[in-house]
């Protein structure tokens, strides 16, 4: 579950882990430096596509963030988060999920270079409310989600929030399934960007009301189905993690040299109530060339804070009908999991 927040970075620093870190430098100069992370025991039905066997796993996550004054209004900014899981499920072997740093420039906006979110996520964030489920009716996660050799930037001005990313080159950031040929290819990106425009209202009868726009293209160097470019729109309502919240995002794909394109929405609602229980439900349908399904399912989490550290939810995933893609009529599994999360 993601918390985003849009006076700060594109995307780590709007982790809902990030919400609970614990200075531990500080000195008059203007340095800062942070630690934040989860520690999370969780049971995964056999079928997960997370799960290599299924029963309990260990998951951890480690990060820090830091800042150090350069001149007035200026900072220099480093943020970068890792993740490892339980030998027995992963090898025990730690991954990089953001890695950047760069400059705050306080009202003028913060510019980071390594890996992070594309800009687009400001707007896809929108429905990414699950721990492990849902959000994969849309085209975000194609190219990794996460994505390194990036230069990203954002600003918020009054509510509205300008975010940009561009793509450097970089070789198997994906994989893709060409419909024509029917076959999967490799994705090498020669180069790519995104730019996304969000405006919250934050006071009156609209105050919790969000609504975005989104467009990327990314260069696919030795792709046979050419130039991929992504139009993305949605609104939101409410506060995630504080009473009531929904959201609604749409996405159209198209690649410059297949007939049709990809079109994919999804939906989520849920409160979360001041006695620390929470709900959550979703749906999702993406299609190819409207009317051949590539995903469709509803998704759902119930979930109790102990205290602000300590979390128990439990959440699932059904699969609504037969597919069309990879393999024609190919069978859905649902998929469930209950874990017990202390974050600090």
């Amino acid at each position: 579950m993601k918390i985003f927040t849009p006076a700060l970075l594109i995307s780590g620093m709007a982790l809902s882990s990030a919400a609970s870190a614990v200075q531990v430098y500080h000195d008059e100069n203007g340095t800062d430096l942070s630690v934040f992370g989860r520690i999370e025991a969780r049971y995964m039905d056999k079928s997960s596509r997370l799960s290599h066997n299924g029963g309990l796993e260990g998951r951890s996550r480690l990060g820090i963030s830091a800042s150090s004054k350069i001149a007035s209004g200026v900072k220099a900014v480093a943020f970068g988060e890792w993740e490892v899981a339980s030998e027995t499920s992963q090898n025990g072997k730690w991954d990089t999920r953001y890695a950047y740093t760069g400059f705050d420039f306080s009202q003028y906006g913060t510019l980071v270079f390594g890996q992070g979110d594309s800009a687009r996520y400001i707007l896809a964030g929108y429905t990414d409310v699950f721990e492990d489920v849902g959000f994969h009716a849309q085209s975000y996660s194609m190219l990794g989600g996460r994505q390194e050799g990036q230069v990203m930037y954002v600003a918020a001005v009054g509510g509205y929030t300008l975010a940009a990313s561009m793509q450097t080159p970089v070789s198997g950031m994906g994989q893709y399934f060409d419909h024509d040929k029917m076959v999967w290819q490799d994705l090498d990106v020669k180069f790519g960007y995104a730019a996304a425009l969000t405006y919250n209202w934050t006071d009156g009868l609209l105050d919790g009301l969000a609504f975005g726009v989104s467009y990327d293209w990314y260069d696919l160097e030795h792709s046979e189905s050419g130039d991929r470019h992504d139009f993305g729109i949605g609104i939101s309502y409410g506060h995630l993690g504080d009473g009531f919240y929904t959201a609604v995002q749409y996405s159209k794909e198209k690649f410059k040299q297949e007939a049709h394109h990809s079109t994919g929405w999804e939906g989520v609602g849920g409160y979360t109530f001041e006695s620390g229980f929470g709900f959550m439900l979703g749906i999702g349908y993406q299609g190819y060339h409207l009317d051949r399904a590539e995903n469709s399912y509803i998704s759902g989490q119930l979930s109790y804070d102990f205290c602000p550290a300590l979390r128990l939810y439990g959440e699932g995933e059904l699969g609504l009908g037969r597919l069309d893609y990879p393999v024609k009529n190919t069978s859905q599994h649902s998929k469930y999991e209950i874990g017990l999360m202390y974050v600090f």
